[in-house]
């Protein structure tokens, strides 16, 4: 039985604050939690038995999704105590893997089909099938580099001048036969990308690479969480369809709100009359009073924006509360319960 095993296990500092209180795992996407769209991935696939290594507040994901029944799989979860690196930690949860292993990052969306990832992995043979993608700029990326049957012939971190010789970079996407275990430490840290696949390729083992050809994007920056939101309102990705976490989107709004282009509003939000929202996301129990204006923006659960206040491009985290006539700017962040006073500007 294919498994799979999500490795989320670290602080997510880069995208702090939004991660104080919340979990990567748990970050919501259209008010969807990250990690649904994945588990929904692995169904797809026909992946019924998902195992999370976790390690940054295991128990607010735990409690959120607990065994996987009203997701139709198995969850199992691995809390990490040390941190052994991202192949320390599939070595870690080796006692329940006993067959073929999809593993992905985390902090990885993507639309790719896993199921068409598997097919090329077994026809290949490989030991490992590493997931790729091709980017315009591949500098702040681990580039894989390949032959012209896409096996993987060099790996190159941050490449700089005469090095960067490929926009083909490592898409956090792998399909591992469990013999991999036998060239992983277990009492070490040993990463994939700097300890593992050099590893591989020097002992030549069959190395396999898998073109991506759909929707993919690391979400490790405020900047690249927020256009995931914008993806998503743009029909770019799909959002998971799971009875336990039901689209609870307002269809039609009061007709004294004006909602421009794409939109995802929590029906349980109270939205006054003359409240404008445009390409926007709204999580649960916001409140959106006369005359505010949200434009480009992601509003988690409990913000207040009070009358004629202005958000433009902005991420707000939970219980936010917007003064009245106040302005916050393109890319300003606020962390849960940030509060900002009537007229100011941010």
């Amino acid at each position: 039985m294919i498994k799979a095993l999500i490795l989320a296990g670290g602080s997510s500092s880069g995208l702090l604050p939004l991660t104080i209180s919340t979990p990567k795992p748990l970050l919501p996407v259209a008010n969807f939690p990250l990690l649904l769209f994945q588990i929904d991935q692995f169904k797809k696939a026909g992946v019924r038995e998902v195992i999370l290594s976790l390690a940054h507040q295991p128990r607010k994901i735990r409690d959120s999704f607990g065994d996987g029944s009203d997701l139709g799989i198995l969850l199992r979860y691995h809390i990490e105590s040390t941190p052994f690196g991202t192949a320390g930690a599939l070595k870690k949860t080796e006692y329940l893997i006993d067959d073929t292993v999809v593993v992905i990052n985390g902090d990885i969306l993507t639309e790719q089909s896993l199921e068409e990832v598997l097919v090329q992995h077994k026809a290949s043979g490989a030991l490992v099938t590493l997931g790729v993608c091709l980017v315009d700029n591949p500098r702040p990326y681990g580039v894989v580099e390949m032959d012209s049957g896409n096996w993987v012939t060099g790996f190159v971190e941050r490449p700089r001048g005469k090095s960067l010789r490929a926009n083909t970079i490592n898409a956090g996407v792998y399909v591992l036969e469990p013999e991999i275990f036998q060239w992983i430490p277990g009492d070490v840290p040993f990463s994939f990308e700097r300890d593992l696949f050099p590893l591989l390729l020097e002992r030549q083992v069959p190395f396999f690479a898998s073109v991506f050809k759909s929707y993919w994007r690391e979400i490790t920056r405020p900047d690249n969480y927020f256009q995931t939101n914008m993806d998503c309102l743009d029909g770019r990705i799909e959002v998971p369809s799971f009875a336990a976490f039901p689209d609870t989107r307002q269809e039609h709004p009061d007709s004294r709100i004006q909602v421009e282009g794409d939109c995802v509003i929590d029906r349980s939000c109270t939205l006054k009359p003359g409240a404008r929202i445009s390409h926007s996301v709204i999580g649960s129990n916001c409140r959106i009073e006369e005359g505010a204006r949200i434009r480009n923006s992601v509003l988690w659960p409990g913000c207040r924006i009070q009358k004629g206040a202005v958000v433009t491009g902005g991420i707000l985290g939970r219980g936010v509360s917007i003064g009245e006539g106040a302005t916050v700017r393109r890319n300003t962040i606020l962390g849960d319960k940030s509060i900002l006073c009537s007229h100011s500007k941010v």
